[in-house]
């Protein structure tokens, strides 16, 4: 313990140095009224007082808290043990006591006093010194019992071996008064040594200690010059030496129970301050839950702690959920409970962090999601305990989720733009497609007339081609404007930019010179294509606003780096073999402030009309989302580089364009097999129902669904294959098999549609079709889909 108010200790040393010097001074026969006759009894009492007080010092030693850390009690016990001895046995042969052993005599009594005070001074000196005694307290008990004996039975039956220390008449001798002024030093020097270390340490125990032993060392002087027993100066002299023990016992029972029982109180108070900040941090926190969950050995679970916000959280109280665990686990939705329970299972056998999100179920009727986290340990005997927490994400999940919509409208409405931006190169295209479409087929209608089959043929090469161009710039624009969620696969990127540079080339305007370069032509990497293509109009659209009517060039540059370490810091990225694509104009450049802030939605540098500033933030939002990196060249005046950096998977090849020849198999020749045909268009049902038949079909057409439904009701088993359009008149295709396969379950389908999404694919595959064609696909690919189909179909009733 600290030392507190340290002016008292000067305060107490000054006042017994000042009574010390008057009871010196004091003539011997001081109070000799008061003690004559009474001088025996007196002494005893003071003699047993200190006694009792070297006992209670002696017992609070043995019972010291922590003997490692308190040394002074192993020296207190063995000294003391010796001291209470020496004590006892000065008290019963005082001169006129009973006789004990032998014949009580004044220096017997001298002799058991001195030696009291020399244990005394050994003892407190091993304290000062700091000496640890680590025997055991029985064995320290035992030495100072020991020692005790051995030197009472000296002084009982031996004593003519020592100096002579009293002379009757005369008073103490020489000797004995230089036996107290050696002890009266080294007290003296004790209490120096004990109150330097007080003070060096902050310890209460050593200036006590060290005042104890002042006052023994100034009561020494009182016992060097009396003549008779009953002198004035020898009574005080016991009042000095009981005071010694009594700061003694103070300084023992501060430091061997008082203290540790304050520091046990205080860790105590500690405890239940953090307790209570623990209870208060988790019935505050708004959105979580705090709680330790135990398993039994036998699979049993039990919550010991749980916070007061499951109440506000989860709609249960506390009470409920440590009198059950299922109040808490029967929140569970059941569709999350196996998930949950694999997820604790794994968790347990491997000690692993549990980390699980589930919907929770609360009993007002609402359905919350919630992000359980903990982490487990072993408790021995098979149980595991969690220290988790339970936070109610609900709120962040819908806001993720409206993030992520928001995104995907953002770049819808990008898109939207940048079809508008493309518009006039596409119609200009589209215009040169019809133009060549209705020439040839002008021509070749006169050259039929004139009977010149050469050039009607030529004609009709022209008019195919024309055709196929404007099919792949179809393709294309439903590609690039298409809703559906990003496919990402491993896929080259050569495919890629060639067919964005294609849509990109009718619309730049004349000054403007587009320029490939490719660098590495097998760079692939896992890609959504549609976006990608996204990326890289905007980029060039970009690059051609940058030049201004003066025009200039743009560089296109597809190639591969590895990046290391520290190139692939400042990215963002991990090192490692990424593609890069790259974006360069001659135009105006950016200044650095407006660098900085390309990126942000709606931050747009044009006039107000020419743009809406989502491009470059939708492009940034599609390369973050392919785990890449864009970096930004710029300077005013020099132009701008974007370097777009997609990660290239370790271990993957691109897969090749080459041509589906799998699934182009040899279209054998029908074998008279009906086809139900339902198609209302009438330029493309005679163009399908001529196919079919030139192909070796028996081919039943309709232009009403309705027809066509009635004809397989009428006759379910007179039909092979159905062949269907999607957008029909009052029932869609899909709705028209699904009435068929009713009436005919397992016959072969397959749909056709002029716009085919991942939507239609996905309702088509729930119904069992066996494919979905596009209609401008449908001369290349029916034939050989419907031979396939019914190859399938074949095979099926065989195995069956």
């Amino acid at each position: 313990m600290p030392i507190t108010r340290p002016y008292r200790y000067g305060l107490l040393s000054l006042m017994a140095v000042l009574g010390m010097v008057a009871i010196v001074n004091a003539p011997p026969d001081t109070a000799r009224g008061l003690l004559s006759g009474r001088m025996l009894e007196l002494h005893l009492v003071l003699e047993l007082f200190a006694i009792v007080i070297a006992t209670l010092v002696v017992v609070v030693s043995w019972h010291t808290f922590d003997r490692q850390q308190d040394h002074s009690a192993n020296a207190l016990l063995a000294g003391f043990v010796a001291v209470i001895g020496f004590d006892l046995m000065h008290a019963l042969t005082y001169e006129g006591m009973p006789p004990l052993l032998t014949e009580s005599s004044t220096p017997r009594a001298i002799f058991f006093w001195l030696m009291g005070r020399s244990f005394e001074v050994l003892t407190l000196g091993a304290v000062a010194a700091g000496l640890a005694l680590r025997w055991p307290r029985t064995v320290l008990l035992g030495v100072g019992l020991v020692v005790a004996v051995a030197i009472i039975a000296f002084g009982s039956f031996s004593l003519d071996r020592f100096p002579v220390t009293f002379v009757p008449g005369v008073g103490v001798t020489p000797f004995k008064a230089g036996y107290e002024y050696v002890l009266v030093g080294l007290n003296g020097l004790l209490a120096l040594v004990l109150w330097r270390r007080a003070k060096r340490e902050q310890s209460r125990q050593h200036a006590l200690l060290a005042l104890s032993c002042l006052c023994m060392g100034l009561g020494g002087f009182a016992f060097t010059a009396y003549v008779t027993p009953s002198d004035f100066q020898n009574v005080v002299g016991h009042l000095y030496k009981v005071a010694a023990y009594a700061l003694l016992y103070r300084a023992t029972f501060i430091t061997s129970i008082r203290a540790p029982f304050e520091a046990l109180r205080i860790s105590e108070a500690r405890v239940r301050e953090s307790q209570a900040r623990m209870h208060l941090l988790g019935a505050n926190l708004p959105h979580s839950v705090l709680y330790q969950l135990v398993m039994e050995a036998d699979g049993r679970r039990r919550f010991t702690e749980v916070s007061d916000s499951v109440a506000r959280v989860c709609g249960v109280t506390v009470a409920e959920v440590l009198a059950d665990p299922r109040a808490m686990y029967g929140l569970v939705h059941p569709d999350d409970v196996a998930a949950l329970a694999v997820a604790e299972q794994r968790c347990a056998e491997a000690l692993q962090v549990f980390d699980v999100e589930a919907r929770f179920c609360r009993p007002d009727g609402s359905v919350r999601r919630m992000h359980l986290v903990s982490a487990p340990r072993a408790l021995g005997e098979s149980r595991i305990v969690w220290d988790g927490l339970l936070t109610d994400v609900t709120d962040r999940t819908e806001a993720q989720e409206a993030r992520r919509r928001l995104e995907q409208q953002l770049g819808e409405a990008q898109k939207m733009e940048s079809i508008g931006t493309l518009a006039s190169g596409i119609a200009h295209d589209f215009n040169n497609v019809l133009a060549a479409i209705l020439g040839n087929a002008h021509m070749a209608r006169e050259d039929l007339k004139s009977g010149k089959p050469a050039d009607v043929a030529l004609s009709l090469d022209q008019i195919i081609k024309a055709s196929d161009r404007a099919r792949n710039l179809v393709d294309r624009i439903l590609s690039f404007s298409r809703r559906d969620g990003a496919r990402r696969q491993v896929q080259p990127l050569l495919p890629v930019l060639r067919e964005s540079l294609s849509l990109l080339r009718s619309t730049l305007p004349a000054g403007v010179q587009l320029i490939e370069c490719i660098d590495d032509p097998e760079a692939s990497a896992e890609i959504d294509r549609t976006q990608l293509e996204q990326v890289l109009l905007n980029l060039c659209t970009n690059a051609w606003h940058a030049l201004g009517e003066r025009g200039g060039r743009i560089e296109v540059r597809l190639g591969s780096v590895v990046l290391d370490a520290a190139a692939s810091m400042p990215l963002g990225l991990l090192p490692g073999r990424h593609a890069r694509l790259s974006v360069q104009d001659n135009g105006s450049g950016m200044s650095e402030p407006v660098r900085q802030r390309i990126f942000e939605p709606f931050f747009t540098t044009k006039p107000v009309g020419q743009g809406t500033g989502l491009g470059l933030s939708v492009v940034h939002g599609i390369v973050r989302a392919h785990d890449g990196a864009i970096d930004v060249h710029s300077q005013p005046g020099q132009g701008t580089r974007f370097d777009i950096f997609i990660p290239t998977p370790p271990g993957t090849v691109a897969p090749t364009l080459a041509a589906d020849a799998a699934a182009q198999s040899d279209a054998e020749p029908g074998r008279g097999e009906h086809v139900l045909l339902i198609e209302d268009d009438p330029l493309m049902s005679a163009m399908l129902e001529k196919l079919l038949a030139r192909h070796g079909y028996r081919v039943s057409h309709h232009n009403d669904p309705d027809q066509a439904m009635a004809a397989v009701r009428a006759d379910p088993q007179a039909f092979d294959l159905v062949v269907t359009d999607y957008n029909m008149p009052r029932h869609s295709g899909l709705e028209v098999i699904a009435t068929i396969r009713r009436l005919r379950p397992g016959l072969p389908t397959i749909l056709i549609s002029g716009y085919v999404t991942d939507e239609l694919r996905a309702r088509a595959a729930v119904q069992g079709m066996c494919h979905v064609l596009e209609k401008t696909r449908a001369l290349d690919e029916l034939v050989t889909l419907l031979a396939q189909t019914l190859r399938s179909a074949g095979a099926q009733v065989a195995e069956a």
